[in-house]
């Protein structure tokens, strides 16, 4: 088990490139039951929504994740992200939260440029997986 999670690991990062489309526009909310997760770096998040949280690890997001009764579409917002074209630090601290996600059932994942917003309305997409 922990070869393979090793191995899904390694080519997440080819996946990540691959899979996403990078189109630069605004996003919109589309459900109440969206979960919504602002990553302010490494092990470093809060649950914006469907339920607000204080700031909590990647476990704990996972945790919390797991119990919601919709794993239709996630959103992470990126605060303090400031690279211009999807790179190191994407892939950085993207990978484990979308293989997280994926691996938890959610089948539509945004990742937006934070600004300082608790709402991801109208944040710019820097990738999208379906």
């Amino acid at each position: 088990m922990k070869n393979l999670l090793l191995l899904t690991l390694a080519i997440s990062p080819a996946f990540l490139c691959s899979c996403a489309h990078s189109p630069a526009k605004a996003y919109h909310l589309t459900s109440p039951d969206t979960l919504v997760i602002e990553s302010n770096g490494e092990n470093d998040e809060r649950i914006l929504q469907p339920q607000a949280s204080g700031r909590i690890t990647d476990d704990e997001v996972f945790n919390a994740a797991r119990q919601l009764p919709q794993h239709q579409t996630a959103v992470v917002i990126l605060e303090n992200y400031n690279e211009k074209q999807l790179g190191a630090d994407f892939h950085n601290r993207g990978t484990l939260l979308f293989m997280g996600l994926r691996n938890l059932g959610y089948k539509d994942i945004y990742f937006l440029r934070g600004q300082g917003s608790a709402t991801p309305e109208g944040l710019t997409t820097l990738a999208e997986y379906h």
